[in-house]
């Protein structure tokens, strides 16, 4: 009887782990990219770039009522998990011009593999 009830044990537990590592495979997608800056300040010299890396910057990735964020490195880099499907972005910091702001405003991200997309910031200074 105590034998019975290790191999139940045991096959329950397997099912368990294999039920948690095929719902974790399938949300294995998300996005990567970089965030720029532009223009990063209110004059922009002659043979040099007018963007830089936008530091420590908060991405807001809605859909579905839920709401996740990224936050970029030093160089601008960005990674977020998230479930495939179409997703509204905006930055935690918020422009007053709809001319001005995040672009783009939506992604669509795929199940099960990592793409790219990179988004610039326009802060709206001239």
């Amino acid at each position: 009887m105590i034998v019975r009830s290790l191999i139940l044990a045991a096959g329950i537990a397997t099912v368990a782990a294999c039920g948690a590592q095929s719902s974790g495979s399938a949300s294995g997608g998300g996005l990567y990219g970089t965030v720029r800056l532009s223009p990063a300040s209110p004059v922009c010299q002659t043979g040099s770039s007018c963007s830089r890396p936008a530091r420590h910057f908060k991405l807001l990735f809605s859909a579905g009522g839920r709401t996740v964020t990224a936050t970029t490195n030093m160089k601008g880099h960005y990674r977020v998990q998230l479930g495939g499907g179409r997703y509204t972005v905006r930055a935690a910091t918020t422009s007053t011009s709809p001319k001005h702001g995040l672009q783009p405003r939506t992604v669509r991200v795929p199940s099960s593999s990592f793409a790219r997309r990179d988004f610039v910031y326009d802060s709206g200074i001239r």
